[in-house]
């Protein structure tokens, strides 16, 4: 077991976050996917940035949460036992995503009538008067990890731990077949539900679920075999370069395959295609790299905290369930601002950051909110 605290782990964890925003800002200026407001990228060069981007982010970033957010779940399970694990679980899970549900979703509803359309509208008619009661957003990974801790802890009650002795981290080819593995087997999820396929009203993206379930168990064996810690700086370059090759070079590989079979963007999305397979393997081989290689060089770089980064590491998971709501705001408020698409992207994500990070710390002081985030 890990003797002292992993501070690089929190600063994971604090990059992570801020990514998450930035993805977000992309996608509002131009960048694939769906969000609450977004502008037309003004060109094809902005459009192709943004769209690798938002690409690269989608390969790594959602998973290494999970894989994070699972770490500690089996030492916090041991040290708490199941009854109080579970209902620690569900207050820190659960009610963020009630109050997401009940007052944050509201919310930007009242700003997307008022600020972007310029209409008036009552309070009453998007706190009571409303369609639609449960719109979770971004918290449909909080409602996924609170499933998986569930499953996890259903599987310990019925099935106790054994002990073992500790495991070696697998050497790079086998992580190099994991993530081979991983594209393979999201090939054949997105025959059936290809990215985009919303499961409604949790949000779930099943095309993305195979990386997302494998690395929250890999998070489950990773902490009593240590092998974040065994993640060695020349391994974490190593998985760099593999990644950059896999950017530089795969995706350009990827345009020129859309390019020569003149295929529109769906057939890299799913379906029994040429461009759904080499995208589902370019995804998850990317996705592998970068969080190895992230590992390995935060380890050595970065495992120390200083009074910013400590507040930062705090406020991370308050931040993360309030950032919509700044990022909607700061977007509408410029949206009349005349900029290039990449130059609102750099302007409209570093507001957002250091406006939702400052109001998660302030949130984090609340003496009832504190308990929960």
């Amino acid at each position: 077991m890990q003797k002292a605290r992993e501070y690089y782990i929190d600063n994971i964890r604090i990059a992570l976050t801020a990514l998450v925003i930035l993805h977000h800002t992309a996608i509002t200026y131009g960048g694939p996917g769906g969000w609450y407001y977004s502008e037309p990228a003004d060109g094809l060069v902005s459009g192709l940035l943004l769209t690798i981007f938002v690409s690269t982010n989608q390969a790594f970033f959602m998973g290494f949460f999970f894989l994070l957010s699972s770490y500690f779940i089996p030492a916090s399970y041991v040290r708490k036992g199941s009854y109080r694990f579970l209902l620690e679980r569900l207050k820190r899970l659960g009610i963020p995503i009630v109050f997401y549900s009940l007052v944050i979703t509201p919310v930007m509803i009242y700003m997307l009538v008022r600020l972007k359309m310029n209409e008036p509208i009552s309070w009453y008619a998007v706190f009571i008067d409303r369609d639609e009661w449960i719109n979770i957003g971004v918290l449909w990974f909080t409602a996924a990890l609170l499933l998986f801790t569930i499953v996890y802890a259903a599987s310990r009650s019925l099935v106790p731990a054994k002990v073992n002795n500790p495991k070696s981290l697998p050497g790079n080819l086998t992580i190099f077949l994991f993530g081979l593995g991983l594209g393979l087997i999201s090939f054949v999820v997105r025959l059936v539900f290809p990215i985009g396929w919303t499961l409604d009203p949790v949000g779930f993206q099943f095309a993305h679920f195979p990386q997302y379930i494998a690395l929250f168990t890999v998070g489950l064996w990773a902490y009593p075999n240590q092998w974040l810690s065994s993640v060695s700086y020349a391994q974490g370059k190593f998985w760099l370069r593999i990644a950059l090759l896999l950017i530089v070079v795969g995706f350009p590989c990827i345009y020129l395959l859309k390019v020569v079979t003149h295929s529109e963007l769906d057939a890299f999305l799913g379906g029994l295609t040429i461009q759904s397979f080499v995208n589902s393997l370019w995804e998850q081989l990317l996705g592998i790299s970068l969080i190895m290689a992230w590992l390995g060089i935060a380890r050595q770089k970065w495992n120390d905290q200083g009074p910013a980064t400590k507040e930062f590491s705090r406020s991370a998971y308050a931040v993360y369930i309030i950032h919509p709501l700044v990022l909607l705001l700061v977007s509408l408020l410029l949206k009349d601002v005349h900029l290039s698409s990449l130059l609102k992207f750099l302007l409209t994500g570093s507001i957002a950051v250091s406006l939702s990070f400052a109001v998660g710390s302030l949130l984090v002081r609340v003496p009832v909110v504190k308990d929960i985030v």
